[in-house]
């Protein structure tokens, strides 16, 4: 109790000292305006070659919804109703009329993401993992109320041990195993911590996360 009570401190605190959020302003005033309680995630449209990265996406993006207090439907029952509905292809998906998958499942909104980048890039004794993700959130009119967009890299670092030779072992072996076991599920989460919390530009509190009024308790008084 005493740390959700911090956490509602400090999250006051940020945004009391942010009243104009960034590029963004548009699609916030429009979710505001909303104020959505569901999210259906719908199949990830992946264009990377990599076909195991859209199941990737979806195991992480429920969580990072549901923090920010919002109700998921859940992504496997949602593909298995879409399948028995005759939408098979998330790009078909993603195409069809944001109204009618939303009456489908009953939802506020629709979310889309976009798989731009998934890779592995090996460049002599490194390895660099990229993902870039594309977020937009509609709601059951096909209006768009939110977007968002992340892209990010990791490569892992080795400690010098003071020999070159053996520190170009290293690097080796460090470039080998990150090539072998990319670093994607760290860098999702981040990217969608990210794109969804960020105090400026991210979804604003959900109805089922305790600084939801708090949040939009401070909004009004700042617009006021």
């Amino acid at each position: 109790m005493q740390n959700k009570l911090l956490l509602i401190l400090a999250f006051a605190v940020l945004l009391s000292g942010c009243a104009v959020p960034g590029p963004d302003k548009e699609y916030l005033d429009k979710i505001h305006t909303y104020k959505p309680v569901s999210i259906l995630v719908v199949p990830v449209n992946n264009a990377t070659i990599d076909v195991m990265a859209p199941t990737s996406v979806l195991a992480t993006l429920p969580t990072t919804l549901a923090e920010k207090g919002y109700y998921v439907f859940p992504v496997n029952t949602v593909k298995t109703i879409l399948e028995a509905e005759g939408y098979y292809e998330p790009a078909e998906i993603h195409l069809a009329p944001t109204e009618n998958l939303a009456e489908l499942f009953g939802a506020d909104t629709v979310l889309y993401v976009k798989i731009h980048e998934w890779e592995a890039k090996y460049i002599l004794l490194s390895t660099t993992t990229e993902v870039d993700f594309e977020y937009t959130l509609k709601d059951r009119t096909g209006v768009t109320l939110w977007q968002a967009r992340q892209n990010l890299a990791y490569t892992p670092q080795s400690d010098s041990t003071g020999n070159p030779f053996a520190d170009l072992i290293v690097m080796a072996v460090t470039a080998a195993i990150e090539r072998a076991a990319p670093n994607y599920l760290p860098l999702t989460r981040q990217a969608n911590g990210q794109a969804f919390h960020n105090v400026q530009r991210g979804l604003p509190p959900g109805p089922y996360s305790p600084l939801h009024e708090v949040y939009y308790k401070e909004l009004s008084e700042i617009e006021e």
